[in-house]
């Protein structure tokens, strides 16, 4: 296995990403930022949350994710919503 994302969510309005693990000689060619694509392509009006180190926090912005304080350990979020209203969703 190179690499995996666990999600848990109640697959209509939120989900979380808890892990998102891609082995060291893979990092860097893109094979991360295509499992969180795909995530979000599930549940593409959602909102999204991955609670993370702030080192992580480039690479959810890189995803489309906000992050709020990158200078403290928290939360980055997708809000679907802003997608789900521009194609009348919500």
């Amino acid at each position: 296995m190179i690499g995996m994302v666990r999600v848990i969510s109640d697959k209509i309005m939120a989900a979380t990403i808890m892990d998102l693990v891609v082995l060291s000689d893979y990092r860097g060619r893109g094979i991360g930022k295509k499992l969180v694509e795909h995530c979000v392509q599930k549940l593409p009006h959602g909102d999204w949350f991955a609670h993370t180190s702030a080192n992580n926090f480039s690479f959810y912005q890189k995803c489309g994710f906000e992050v709020n304080d990158p200078t403290i350990n928290g939360t980055c979020a997708f809000y679907g919503y802003k997608q789900a209203r521009i194609d009348a969703h919500r």
